[in-house]
Formats: structure tokens, sequence, C-alpha cells
């Protein structure tokens, strides 16, 4: 599960959230490469036949919960003047056995961590790509490219 909160307005120039209405009990779907012009990140799922693409405009405070299974993702920021930022906490069951290493470490609420197995079929939601669509390498999720573009 996954709390996506806006503390900007978000829109489709500033690269709001865009999700697939009806995807989200899909099995695990085979990642594609993106066109970086029309995405955030350089990877995409193709997709189910009859579906379309939603944007979901946000105001500051509003959040989004979903699961991981549901289409998603953000466009790039367009606008010149403006960021997209947002606070996004994914939460797993506390039956779970194992988690994508992509998610670890695991924190409660209270600053513990849990010790959870690694999955091996977990993968990375995206990877950073710069305004030519250039792969950046960022092993730190704190570390990020930096400007509205990349918010």
């Amino acid at each position: 599960m996954a709390a996506w909160m806006a503390l900007d307005a978000c829109d489709e120039e500033n690269g709001c959230m865009k999700i697939v209405p009806g995807t989200q009990n899909l099995p695990i779907l085979c990642t594609e490469r993106a066109n970086t012009v029309e995405s955030f990140t350089d990877t995409t799922v193709p997709l189910p036949p009859g579906k379309k693409i939603v944007p979901v405009p946000m105001a500051p405070g509003d959040v989004f919960f979903f699961n991981g299974s549901l289409i998603h993702g953000s466009g790039p920021n367009f606008s010149t003047d403006r960021f997209r930022r947002s606070l996004i906490g994914h939460y797993v069951a506390a039956e779970a056995e194992q988690v994508s290493k992509f998610y670890q470490p695991l924190i409660r609420m209270d600053g513990t961590t849990v010790e959870l197995g690694v999955s091996e079929r977990g993968g990375p939601c995206g990877r950073w790509v710069d305004d030519d669509g250039e792969v950046v390498e960022v092993f730190d999720p704190s570390v990020r490219p930096e400007g509205p573009e990349h918010e």
C-alpha cells in the first residue's frame, strides 16, 4: 500500500500522478523502456487493452492511497517555476516475510527497524533520468538531482 501526499499543487503541467483505473488487481507486469519525454522515469508497463491513463491533479495536503499493482506514474515537470514535491509512504502487511531490497530498510512508526527477508522478485519503480532521457545513477534515495524538473 502506498500513500502519496502532495506538498505542492500538482497538475499535468508540473507532472501530477497519473493512474490507469481498474488495474489494481492485475498480476505484476513486465516493464519496458519508457519515452522519457512523457514519463518521469525510464520504465513503464504496457497498458491493458481498453484502459486509459487518467491524471490525478491534487492540492497541497491531498493524499492518494493505492496498492502497488495499480499502474501509476508521473510525467515530467514542464513548468518553469513550480515544484511538484510530495511525501510518499509505503506500507507493508505485518505478516509479510519478505520485501524487495528497494523498500529496505523498513521502519516502524516508532523509528525501530523491521528485519525481513529480501524478495528477489521486487524491482525499482524506475530510474531517474535527466532532461535528455539519460539514466542518472542514484544509489542513495536521499540523493536526487536538483531543480523543478526533477521534483
